[in-house]
């Protein structure tokens, strides 16, 4: 952290499991140990209740000082038992935090990731969000990850955790250096550290820390580790803790170190045992003050409606291009046909409704970025965000060229990823609530592979955490007549999630409805995420629009 704040960092977004997490909120965020104490303490009737969620899996907000007096903010995410999830959450935290800086905020503000060497190996969304850390979508110049590596899984052996020799080796698809360090040697530890800041600073690129060493007590406080390691926790037993070995080597006497720390943690155990509330450890950035999040109020509602004249300004930049730009005949007919919608000469598809939505809230300073796969031309061919110029490819978007000074707009082609992506747009969402954020999946049923974010962070974070989100779910039905896999978007699993105003559900019958939902979104000050099911896939014009067989709701 240090090496960071005198790289140029003014704040870290922090990453990781819950096995050291209380550590890491006194020694790096700054909180105070009787704070900490005073979770155990039950100081919080409700506490007892069922509420909220486990004290190793809170996040935590605070300020690191350096012993030079520099001051490195910091935001520790919060993090459910899904060892790895947090992964691109924090990263597409921090990349809000960037783009909300703008230009030089890639060293202003590092994503740091901190690991177990069983998840890192083991847990598929690491090798996803390693997968996207270079592409334009989601680079926010180079992420640290930290493997704490204790050569132990639980009570798996490293024999049964990963094939490869090292933990890490998972990044080796990845052109980025990877340092293993001996965790017994301070010194070495706090050079790499050096080294990797040094390198994502001047490189732009991730860096993996493998500090190897052991754990001496088992996986929890009710574990025997003799029990499934014998001889390794006989050899630990009598093994000289790090302290002691550190002290020897430096010729110190630690006796008043020890004295003075265990006297520092007794005086702050007994003033968490005096306090009459529960500290809160963590707060919510200024720039979510003027948004309301808990159960739905009708008062948040606000006009989403546009004029007609306006409507029909955007629809002539929407349909638009540059003169020399040579347009695919299919997508010219398209562009056509959707200048007389926006004219009123034509019925409005879904796909023309939603370029409209965005296009009016773009200019009323409203940023817009949307992911996911094939989103860009449309899993449908329906959307055409971006043109491709026959002869050379190059790409033109009209939602990006509306008017000087509009909103940004970011509308991305995703990896082949669910989990990854989601967590990543989700984390946006946490730190951009003035954007409208949106993440589609090609079919309803790829949500599957994002099922842990939508559990536990989408639907679960603001009961578990207070944490709101206002991100987007675009799933789309399909009907097809291709079976389960590509015809239904689970609509039940999400009315599930909606109960006690988690989340709202909307399913759109037509257009208009969807024009609105988008706007009413991002214009209410209420943040809520909202996953909108489609009725039928924003269908091109020649596609039959299905009869009304949904709803619209705010809750459920």
């Amino acid at each position: 952290m240090t090496a960071a704040a005198v790289a140029g960092a003014e704040q870290a977004v922090i990453g990781m499991s819950h096995r050291g997490r209380l550590n890491v909120m006194v020694h790096i965020a700054g909180q105070r140990a009787a704070d900490i104490f005073a979770g155990f303490e039950d100081v919080d009737p409700r506490s007892v209740l069922g509420s909220g969620d486990v004290k190793y899996h809170v996040g935590a907000t605070g300020e690191y000082r350096t012993r030079q007096g520099q001051k490195l903010d910091v935001h520790l995410a919060s993090n459910p038992s899904h060892l790895e999830a947090v992964d691109p959450v924090a990263i597409g935290r921090a990349r809000a935090k960037q783009d909300r800086i703008g230009s030089g905020s890639r060293a202003k503000i590092l994503p740091i990731v901190l690991h177990g060497d069983a998840a890192f190996a083991g847990q598929g969304v690491l090798a996803e969000t390693l997968n996207f850390a270079g592409l334009g979508a989601y680079s926010v110049g180079g992420t640290i990850h930290v493997i704490v590596n204790n050569l132990l899984g639980f009570t798996t052996t490293p024999a049964e955790l990963h094939s490869s020799r090292f933990a890490s080796s998972v990044a080796k698809g990845q052109a980025i250096p990877i340092f293993h360090v001996n965790g017994e040697d301070p010194d070495a530890v706090v050079r790499v550290g050096q080294m990797a800041v040094e390198y994502r600073q001047a490189f732009g690129s991730d860096v993996v820390v493998d500090i190897i060493g052991y754990r001496r007590h088992g996986h929890s406080e009710v574990d025997d580790p003799t029990i499934t390691q014998p001889l390794l926790y006989a050899k630990i037993k009598d093994h000289p803790q790090l302290w002691q070995i550190y002290a020897k080597q430096a010729g110190a006497d630690p006796a008043p170190t020890i004295a003075a720390v265990r006297a520092e943690l007794e005086a702050a155990h007994k003033a968490a045992s005096t306090m009459q509330k529960k500290p809160r450890l963590r707060k919510l950035p200024s720039y979510w003050s003027p948004y309301k999040r808990g159960r739905y109020d009708s008062a948040y509602e606000v006009d989403t409606g546009v004029s007609a004249e306006a409507l029909a300004e955007v629809t002539d930049k929407l349909t638009s291009y540059p003169a020399d730009f040579a347009i695919h005949p299919k997508v010219k007919k398209l562009l056509e046909q959707r200048a007389e919608m926006g004219h009123g000469k034509r019925p409005v598809d879904y796909g023309m409704a939603e370029a409209l939505a965005f296009g009016t809230l773009l200019l009323s300073g409203t940023p817009v970025r949307f992911t996911g796969q094939d989103t860009r031309r449309g899993t449908f061919n329906q959307r055409h965000a971006a043109l491709v110029d026959t002869r050379n490819e190059a790409e033109y978007v009209a939602l990006e060229n509306l008017a000087s000074g509009q909103a940004r707009c970011e509308i991305y082609n995703s990896t082949l990823s669910e989990a990854g992506v989601l967590g990543f747009e989700y984390g946006y969402s946490r730190d951009y609530p003035e954007a409208l954020v949106l993440w589609e999946a090609q079919f309803g049923d790829f949500a599957n592979g994002a099922q842990v974010i939508i559990d536990q962070f989408i639907s679960a974070a603001e009961d578990k955490w207070d944490l709101p989100s206002g991100v987007v779910l675009l799933l789309p039905h399909g009907y097809e007549g291709q079976g389960p896999e590509h015809s239904s978007a689970r609509i039940e699993r999400y009315l599930q999630l909606a109960a006690e105003d988690n989340i709202q559900v909307c399913q759109p019958s037509n257009a208009a409805q969807y024009f609105q939902l988008l706007r009413r979104q991002a214009l209410r000050r209420w943040r809520k995420t909202f996953g909108g099911i489609h009725a039928e896939e924003h269908a091109a014009p020649s596609r039959r629009v299905l009869p009304d067989r949904g709803f619209c709701t705010n809750a459920i």
